[in-house]
């Protein structure tokens, strides 16, 4: 049930990240309809369209490392009502976030439960929505300083 109820949230999450500014264009991730393959799609029209031109069409590829582990639980709050994003979701998202263990178990052995503080679950579906809101600010900072490059597009995708 609890999956069923994270789908549910995704889209709404989502449609709220897009109102509230938080997605562009240029976002492929966690969106309807769109992809990686949507993502790849843009970038080679967009880099044809330079060279036929005599541009350079650069690219740029972030692979963060354990994105979803090193998320800030605090910043992406912040985030969200900084935006004043929808109270409920908000709420949602700091109790889905709240209270969260973590266990490990070594060749059958379960070691003691201990408290997981920051980072958002690895496999939820709602983890990239909530990634992709928590880089926004990065994502539209980028995106300023190559507009302003003659011949140069900037594509991003988070998810």
């Amino acid at each position: 049930m609890g999956k069923v109820v994270e789908k549910v949230v995704v889209e709404l999450l989502a449609e709220e990240a897009q109102r509230r500014g938080l997605l562009n264009n240029s976002h492929y991730g966690s969106r309807k309809r769109l992809s990686a393959i949507n993502a790849a799609a843009v970038m080679v029209v967009r880099a044809h369209a330079a060279w036929r031109e005599g541009h350079i069409a650069p690219v740029l590829l972030m692979d963060i490392m354990a994105a979803f582990l090193s998320m800030g639980r605090g910043r992406l709050m912040t985030i969200m009502t900084g935006k004043e994003m929808d109270g409920d979701l908000v709420r949602w998202t700091a109790s889905f976030l709240s209270e969260r263990t973590a266990e490990m178990v070594i060749e059958g052995n379960v070691m003691e439960r201990h408290p997981v503080e920051e980072g958002i679950p690895q496999g939820s579906p709602v983890s990239p929505i909530l990634f992709a809101i928590y880089t926004s600010g990065l994502r539209l900072s980028g995106e300023e300083r190559v507009a302003g490059i003659d011949g140069l597009s900037f594509v991003n995708y988070i998810g």
